[in-house]
């Protein structure tokens, strides 16, 4: 064997080694179950279920993590005890979130007493208005997810160069009178806070 061949054949089988002493990732395990990420959410004029769907068709970019979508009303507490990650979010009513969406989501607590502890949440809401309250309910709800022992994040923005220059609280979308509803730009902050989510409910998995 020549000495070109026999010096090609020792990187082949060092890069080999090398390929296998890597840990492959979860999203390369074949063995490791997908990170399921439950979008919640309460809507009565659909503005805030298209919304929901944005979130889900940003976990949906993620590898080895999948959504599920439904009424906050329709959640059970399998599907909470499931769920690796929770989006949860809601319209704004009066500045606030909606009772009947505050009634139903306590009920997880005190009634399904569901065991939140370290799975990841974020929150997003719609309203009337660039200043109707959208960023309360969302803090709101962020609050309820902290006392709930879950860990927080909000959709990442990127620069030019596409590094990560800033995180928002949540995603909102301005759906009133005077508004056409949730915008593609609205819907690019849905997918954001869905990727985010996904992402960091991966990391969370792998510790």
């Amino acid at each position: 064997m020549s000495g070109a061949k026999l010096k090609s054949s020792f990187t082949l089988l060092a890069l080999s080694a090398l390929l296998l002493a890597v840990p492959a990732s979860a999203a390369d395990d074949p063995h490791k179950p997908p990170v399921k990420v439950l979008v919640a959410y309460y809507s009565l004029g659909g503005n805030t279920a298209k919304f929901a769907e944005g979130v889900a068709v940003g976990v949906k970019r993620v590898p080895g993590a999948v959504a599920v979508v439904k009424s906050v009303e329709k959640i059970t507490k399998e599907d909470l005890e499931a769920a690796d990650a929770i989006a949860l979010g809601g319209p704004t009513y009066f500045g606030n979130v909606p009772g009947k969406m505050k009634v139903a989501i306590d009920d997880w607590n005190w009634k399904m007493k569901v065991d939140f502890t370290d799975k990841v949440g974020g929150a997003f809401a719609t309203g009337a208005g660039q200043t109707g309250g959208k960023e309360h309910v969302v803090v709101s709800l962020l609050l309820f997810l902290m006392n709930n022992r879950m860990v927080v994040a909000g959709p990442l923005y990127q620069d030019a160069e596409g590094d990560d220059i800033w995180a928002e609280a949540g995603a909102t979308a301005m759906t009133g009178p005077l508004d056409p509803g949730v915008s593609k730009a609205e819907l690019d902050a849905a997918a954001r806070l869905g990727d985010r989510l996904a992402r960091l409910a991966k990391k969370m998995q792998a510790k």
